[in-house]
């Protein structure tokens, strides 16, 4: 890497941002660093170009890595896990792992209907499985020990106003 690309303190600013919180979308860092979401992309495109980051399209919203940083199961991880009400569903499961669809719903402050949405999509990511018992489902944390790991590591409800306690919350 040529010891010039990070002296800029924005361009540096920018790229330890996304070592530090890997998968952040553009209008995150700009808000985080307070700053123009212009300036913001203009840097992240400078920043790809050198391939020093690299970015993955995800459900409207372009998110960012270092390069060679990041496996293909925390990218997964990070896609989702930056999602307000992706991470209350995973936190109230992991609490109440088995938990049903009115359970959750009961939680987890949206519609019936966007909580299946949600749910679909943790599934689909193979992050979620579910159980049928009679025509009741409930829904388990698939790989729970990596997860909590990943959340351990990247922290990303401290990114989430209203969240900064739910890790002391969850362990009591």
């Amino acid at each position: 890497m040529p010891q010039d690309v990070l002296e800029l303190e924005t361009r540096r600013n920018i790229y330890n941002l996304i070592q530090k919180n890997p998968g952040l979308h553009l209008s995150k860092i700009a808000s985080l660093l307070e700053l123009r979401t212009s300036l913001v992309e203009y840097h992240l495109l400078y920043l790809e170009k050198l391939e020093l980051i690299k970015s993955e399209k995800e459900v409207g919203y372009k998110r960012y890595f270092i390069k060679g940083q990041i496996g293909v199961k925390d990218k997964r991880y990070h896609s989702i896990l930056r999602q307000k009400t992706v991470l209350e569903i995973i936190l109230f499961l992991l609490k109440h792992d088995g938990s049903q669809h009115k359970q959750i719903q009961e939680e987890v402050s949206v519609s019936p209907s966007t909580l299946s949405y949600h749910l679909k999509r943790l599934l689909k990511k193979e992050i979620l499985d579910v159980r049928h018992s009679g025509p009741e489902k409930g829904f388990y944390i698939k790989n729970k020990d990596e997860l909590v790991t990943f959340l351990i590591r990247y922290k990303p409800y401290d990114l989430i106003e209203g969240f900064s306690d739910v890790w002391k919350d969850l362990c009591l």
